[in-house]
């Protein structure tokens, strides 16, 4: 029996089932990754004026809404 077959000639395996620790252990690392891009968010927000943060917010332009797709927000 050949271990290749299926799409690609590669065999299909199954998805690995995850320890608690791996599982707690990714969460983790997806929280810092949250904080780290809101830490990002407010430092920005910090930095602007109040002029700016209503142009910002309120009335944004075209290239701050094609900003704020690239950085996912």
């Amino acid at each position: 029996m050949s271990r290749f077959g299926g799409f690609g000639g590669l065999a299909r395996r199954g998805r690995k089932t995850l320890t608690e620790e791996q599982i707690h252990s990714r969460n983790d690392l997806q929280q810092e990754k949250v904080d780290e891009v809101l830490s990002k968010q407010d430092a920005r927000y910090d930095a602007m004026t109040e002029e700016e943060r209503q142009q910002y917010y309120m009335k944004p332009s075209l290239k701050t809404k094609i900003l704020k797709a690239l950085r996912g927000q």
